[in-house]
């Protein structure tokens, strides 16, 4: 379930930058690398973050 979501959120991060580079529209998204990797890094943590607490979630209601 949750991978769906992370590969619908990343195929639509495509199709914005794509349609933003077609009609040269600014990406709004950071234009230096740096704080677009931090920007990605934050994200992945969230999502790892939220993996990590789902499965200490299960193992609690494990008998």
């Amino acid at each position: 379930m949750y991978y769906k979501k992370v590969i619908l959120g990343l195929l639509l991060a495509f199709v914005v930058g794509f349609i933003c580079q077609l009609t040269h529209i600014p990406v709004p998204a950071p234009p230096v690398l740096g704080v677009a990797l931090l920007v990605f890094l934050t994200s992945c943590g969230y999502w790892l973050t939220g993996l990590y607490l789902q499965r200490r979630d299960m193992k609690r209601e494990a008998p």
